[in-house]
């Protein structure tokens, strides 16, 4: 199961990064085909991977995430204003998100999977 869900990360990561390049309307969209629910489950996949969180601890993660996916809504990401928005927006819910883990093993690994879905921009 945890293969299943480490394979489908990985497909949304791919496809999230096939967008930011430009990847055109035949590509996989985005996330934008996905329910909010599904974009959540992704977020919480690719952010935890390796990571074991209690209910309590995905139950808060889980609100943390769908309070940033709702700020970030109508935020123009084409602007420098926007992008600077978002890039706010997504520090803040990480490091709420950090703040939840106990151990440091799990933030370094939190950390190394937060960092691996940065650089999309291609500056």
């Amino acid at each position: 199961m945890k293969k299943l869900i480490t394979v489908v990360a990985m497909l949304v990561t791919i496809g999230g990064v096939a967008s930011a390049q430009g990847g055109g309307a035949g590509g996989m969209g985005g996330g934008r085909n996905m329910t909010p629910e599904q974009r959540i489950e992704a977020t919480m996949t690719r952010l935890f991977s390796g990571i074991t969180l209690s209910d309590a601890q995905k139950a808060k993660a889980t609100e943390i995430v769908k309070k940033a996916m709702d700020e970030r809504q109508g935020i123009d990401r084409k602007t420098p204003e926007g992008m600077e928005k978002m890039q706010s927006i997504m520090k803040k819910q990480n490091d709420e998100l950090r703040e939840l883990l106990k151990s440091d093993d799990d933030k370094k690994k939190f950390d190394e999977n937060a960092a691996s879905g940065r650089g999309r921009g291609g500056q």
